[in-house]
C-alpha cells in the first residue's frame, strides 16, 4: 500500500512538473493552467486551514477560558477586521470592507517604507562613511538606490506645447536613470531565475529516472 501510494504521488508530481514546463512550449493552454489552478487551490486551502488552527481556534480558546471583556474586545478586533474584509462582495455593505482594506494597506505601506528607510537606505548611506576601503562602491549604491526610488513619482506635470502632460526635464533625466536601473535588476533576476529553473528541471529529471531505476 505505501509503494502504490508512493507510486501515485510520483506520478502526479510527474504530471504536474510537464503541465508546468508545457508553458515553454505551447504557452498559456489548458496543461500550465491546470497546475497553477491546483497550485493556487491548494495553497488557498492550506492557508485557510493554517488561519484557522493558528488564529481562530486559539482566539476561541482563550475567550472560553477568560470571557473577560477587555479581552474579548481585543481578540475580536482582528477577527471583525477579517470578517469585514467578506462584506466587499455586498454592494451595499462594500464601504466596510474597504475601510478594513485602507487601513491594511497603509499600515503595510508605512511598514515597508520605514523597513526600507531604516533598514536599507540609511543603513547604505551611513556605511559609505564608515567603509573607509571602498567607499565609491558605497555611494554608487546609495545613489543607485536613490535613483530608483526617485523613478516613482507622485507630483504634478505641467502642459507643454502638444497639450499634453509630461514631466519637466530633470524629472525625466531622474525618472529614465532609475528605470534603467530596475530594468537592469530585474534583467539579472530574470537570468537568476531561468538558472535556477534550468537547475531544477536537472534534479526533477534526476529525481525521477532514480525513482523509476532504484
Amino acid at each position: 500500500m505505501t509503494l502504490n501510494a508512493d507510486f501515485i504521488g510520483l506520478l502526479v508530481g510527474f504530471v504536474l512538473t510537464l503541465c508546468i514546463y508545457s508553458y515553454l512550449f505551447i504557452g498559456d493552454r489548458i496543461p500550465y493552467r491546470l497546475a497553477i489552478h491546483i497550485l493556487v487551490g491548494a495553497s488557498a486551502a492550506y492557508a485557510v486551514v493554517i488561519v484557522v488552527q493558528q488564529v481562530f481556534e486559539p482566539v476561541y480558546h482563550t475567550i472560553r477560558e477568560n470571557p473577560g471583556p477587555a479581552d474579548t474586545i481585543y481578540l475580536l478586533v482582528p477577527i471583525l477586521l477579517a470578517l469585514f474584509l467578506l462584506l466587499r462582495r455586498l454592494r451595499a455593505a462594500s464601504w466596510v470592507g474597504n475601510t478594513t482594506l485602507a487601513l491594511l494597506v497603509g499600515v503595510g505601506a508605512a511598514v515597508a517604507f520605514l523597513g526600507a528607510l531604516t533598514g536599507t537606505l540609511w543603513p547604505q548611506l551611513t556605511g559609505t562613511y564608515a567603509n573607509t576601503n571602498d567607499p565609491l562602491r558605497g555611494i554608487l549604491i546609495a545613489v543607485l538606490a536613490a535613483l530608483t526610488l526617485l523613478s516613482f513619482q507622485f507630483t504634478s506635470f505641467r502642459v507643454s506645447g502638444s497639450g499634453l502632460w509630461e514631466r519637466v526635464a530633470w524629472q525625466r533625466v531622474i525618472v529614465w536613470l532609475g528605470r534603467a536601473v530596475l530594468v537592469i535588476t530585474f534583467g539579472a533576476l530574470f537570468a537568476a531565475l531561468l538558472n535556477t529553473s534550468f537547475i531544477l528541471l536537472a534534479d526533477r529529471i534526476y529525481f525521477y529516472m532514480q525513482a523509476l531505476n532504484p
